[in-house]
């Protein structure tokens, strides 16, 4: 069973996400859905497993930043789903393996089981990805 360990809720006027009622610009997001561009591009493309491990790797060397990799799209889906519907930000434990983290050094987590994740004020998620160290936010 996954637990939200860390949140900061941004706004906590108006719900937003799947299952509430759609108010960004055009057609509502397909939340269900893991290839959806509206709501998970950059989950996607970013992070996503089909990224080779060097494209991951290159990134975390290159900006001296962790780069954490999804091992099923299925698991943000359900990120985007467990989180509140508010814009925020949040760390999400999966209490089971989701991902690895790559870092700077060359070194690759695995079986990391917690997840980054924000969402914008329209719901969808500007990003998320798998991490190692759980930080509490400083905003």
């Amino acid at each position: 069973m996954a637990e939200i360990v860390e949140q900061f809720i941004i706004d906590s006027t108006k719900e937003v996400g799947s299952g509430c009622e759609w108010t960004g610009k055009g057609t509502e997001p397909q939340w269900n859905n893991p290839k959806s561009t509206k709501a998970y591009d950059h989950i996607s493309r970013h992070h996503g497993p089909k990224l080779k491990p060097n494209e991951l790797m290159g990134r975390a060397t290159s900006s001296n930043k962790d780069q954490g990799q999804w091992l099923n799209p299925d698991d943000w889906v359900n990120a985007e789903q467990l989180i509140p519907k508010y814009c925020g930000k949040y760390i999400i434990d999966f209490q089971r393996p989701i991902g690895r983290v790559y870092h700077a050094d060359g070194k690759i987590t695995e079986s990391v089981t917690c997840a980054k994740i924000k969402r914008n004020s329209n719901g969808t998620l500007k990003y998320g990805y798998p991490v190692v160290n759980v930080q509490v936010f400083h905003n």
